[in-house]
């Protein structure tokens, strides 16, 4: 009897560990407005604000609308860099076909920060920092030669995909939940 008792504590004790919200549980949940964006690219601040709604969403912390109390999300930049940098063969062209070194790929990162306000000219609560989300995206070339419509719409959807992650990882930072990084060793800012 003693040993089922005592087995049964272990297994539930086992059982009950992992991860926990820093903040314990939301006694009511969040609207989710833009306080401000440096970027001229409106598009990219509503993929931030639609990812940060999504989260909470999923995590049954949404309010509809802009009352309060509210994550307040900044929108700071947009930072890309060239990946593999390559002088491509002229493909026996000749000279006058090499158009110099391109890249074969992009690094596409943005930068944004959420915080919680909870009445109307109240203080900024739970600042997330300046937190970033990157990918890469690959040039598209077709025999040797890179097609500029297919990389703009290729850099555009990754743009995108870039700021809705951006925005589901403020929202769970602003949760207390843990979120991984997109930058590994070698790809710090």
């Amino acid at each position: 009897m003693r040993r089922a008792l005592l087995a049964s504590l272990v297994a539930l004790v086992a059982l009950s560990c992992g991860y926990q919200p820093v903040y314990g549980g939301q006694a009511d949940p969040f609207h989710v407005v833009l306080a401000r964006t440096t970027m001229a690219d409106g598009m990219l601040a509503a993929e931030v604000v639609s990812g940060a709604r999504e989260a909470l969403a999923k995590e049954g912390a949404l309010a509809g609308g802009d009352g309060y109390p509210r994550i307040e999300v900044e929108v700071l930049r947009q930072d890309e860099s060239s990946e593999g940098i390559a002088a491509p063969s002229d493909g026996g062209l000749g000279a006058s076909a090499n158009f110099g070194p391109r890249a074969r790929a992009t690094l596409v990162g943005l930068v944004a920060r959420a915080y919680v306000v909870r009445t109307p000219g109240g203080p900024a609560e739970r600042d997330t920092g300046d937190t970033r989300a990157m990918d890469m995206v690959a040039s598209d070339v077709t025999g040797g030669v890179t097609d500029p419509r297919a990389d703009s719409f290729h850099h555009e959807d990754a743009s995108r995909l870039v700021a809705r992650r951006l925005g589901e990882r403020l929202a769970m930072r602003i949760l207390g939940v843990p979120t991984a990084t997109d930058e590994a060793m070698g790809r710090e800012p």
